[in-house]
């Protein structure tokens, strides 16, 4: 996940764009007041336009318009595919990293940078699971592996060994990506998904115990019930 720059121009623009990221109350009837509490969703009912940088393939871009489209049918807005460069989203194809902005914090974004970075480098990359987890995240959603239920057995020792040396994280990308759980946001409607495409693969050797979870190439059911309720049917 891509953090913004400015967490208050962040907050700003998700107020701007959608008043219920900021509207809606927390449980025994609070509202929200902090700028760390706050969802980036698009408001329901828009049309999102989305593009590919100059430098995309044609037969890149056809196969990532058409994954990107099976979200479509569970969320109330309308995809729009427009010229390279002038969509709201923004997809670029290169290097070994993949990553999104969260919803609402692409429009913060330079015009001439892409929003949603897909690692076509990477040797471990799975192009159908990885333009759909970053899509998800482009529509507002965080990892699943974050939620505050998922109780990972991590080992932590191997996991910043691997990640530092194999995937060349820095030690706060792999905190903000593996451990920082989200308990101060409304981001999770549903309970811990273990088949969510917005789940990592977690290979058994960086946990303890007998407990993994492989590449999940699909939307899963709570993944499509969740974005549903977040996006309801027009």
């Amino acid at each position: 996940m891509k953090q913004p720059l400015n967490e208050q121009s962040s907050y700003d623009m998700a107020a701007k764009q959608n008043a219920s990221n900021i509207a809606s109350t927390l449980p025994g009837g609070r509202r929200k007041r902090s700028v760390g509490y706050y969802s980036k969703f698009w408001k329901n009912g828009t049309t999102l336009t989305i593009s590919f940088m100059d430098d995309v393939r044609k037969d890149m871009q056809r196969g990532a318009e058409r994954i990107i489209r099976e979200w479509e049918p569970h969320v109330g807005l309308r995809f729009e595919f427009v010229e390279p460069g002038q969509g709201e989203i923004r997809i670029a194809m290169r290097g070994k990293d993949s990553y999104s902005t969260i919803g609402t914090d692409a429009l913060l974004r330079q015009p001439d940078e892409p929003t949603l970075v897909v690692g076509i480098d990477h040797p471990n990359m799975v192009f159908r699971q990885t333009i759909l987890h970053e899509f998800g995240h482009a529509l507002g959603l965080h990892h699943a592996h974050l939620h505050p239920q998922a109780n990972i057995p991590w080992n932590r020792e191997i996991v910043y060994e691997h990640y530092t040396n194999d995937i060349g994280w820095s030690r706060e990308n792999i905190d903000h990506n593996l451990f920082d759980l989200e308990t101060n946001a409304d981001i999770f409607l549903g309970d811990y998904d273990k088949n969510s495409v917005m789940h990592y693969c977690i290979p058994n050797f960086l946990t303890y115990g007998d407990w993994f979870v492989g590449i999940n190439p699909e939307i899963s059911a709570q993944d499509k019930i969740n974005i549903s309720n977040i996006y309801p049917a027009l």
